[in-house]
């Protein structure tokens, strides 16, 4: 069975083929969190890039090799030119040597071969995905060690302990007006009161987070809150979510610019 960690994740799927891409984007779209599709590696690496600008960011990268306009492993290379950290996750008809070598020293640890067996896939991803947390983790860790020039295996584990702590007090986050935002569980706290949330007010909520203090575009609200690229979210749309998020939390929440977009504002 497939860890519910899927749900929280923001996938790039870039697939040439229509016919695989509709299949497996249907799965996708009911699995994670949010699907980004693109059709080929230049698409796709153009999306990635439009995404971090945004601050918006991929957790996973699933995608063919042999694609036109930019292969996977060409879109891969440029792609860690702007993040080293994210995790590719390759699906392909090949086993050509080359490919799989380049991959490799690309840090590409997870491809499943064609025709794909989405259970396999899907437990591919989850495992490029604990990797890269373990990494993110494990960085941290060592530039403390740096930091305060410590050698030695006692003080490297007093800072693993800090770090598991801080991690889980990182899980909530307060809002305002004795609110609470929970990121393992994705839910409101007040009280010691849980308020669910549905996925596009999770995705909008998390987003504003990401970008707390910052004036937010419509646009990038829109972009935000949608299930996938193709899909056309409207202003009234996006507007309905926040006024759901102040109802179940604070009306203060978040402040409307009036003609130019919103604004969470965290102390």
């Amino acid at each position: 069975m497939v860890n519910s960690i899927l749900k929280d994740l923001v996938v790039l799927y870039v697939e040439d083929q229509k016919d695989a891409q509709d299949e497996l984007k249907h799965v996708f779209d009911r699995t994670f969190k949010k699907t980004i599709v693109a059709n080929n590696g230049d698409e796709g690496l153009k999306k990635f890039l439009m995404h971090k600008k945004r601050n918006y960011n991929i957790d996973i990268i699933v995608t063919d090799i042999n694609m036109p306009k930019l292969n996977g492993i060409d879109m891969i290379k440029e792609v860690k030119k702007y993040d080293k950290d994210v995790k590719f996750v390759l699906t392909t008809a090949y086993t050509d040597p080359e490919y799989l070598l380049d991959s490799i020293e690309l840090g590409v640890t997870a491809y499943v071969t064609k025709p794909i067996n989405i259970m396999q896939l899907l437990e591919k991803i989850e495992y490029a995905y604990k990797q890269k947390i373990d990494n993110d983790k494990l960085n941290r860790i060592i530039n403390k060690m740096k930091e305060h020039n410590i050698k030695e295996v006692e003080e490297f584990f007093e800072i693993l302990d800090k770090e598991t702590k801080k991690e889980e007090s990182n899980e909530n986050l307060y809002l305002s007006d004795g609110f609470s935002y929970n990121f393992k569980n994705k839910v409101l706290l007040k009280e010691n009161k849980t308020i669910s949330l549905v996925n596009q007010e999770i995705m909008l909520l998390e987003y504003f987070i990401k970008n707390s203090n910052k004036i937010l575009s419509y646009e990038e609200l829109l972009q935000a809150i949608s299930i996938n690229s193709s899909e056309n979210t409207s202003l009234n749309n996006l507007r309905t979510v926040i006024k759901s998020l102040r109802k179940k939390s604070s009306k203060d929440l978040i402040m409307n610019l009036s003609g130019v977009g919103y604004k969470l504002i965290l102390e």
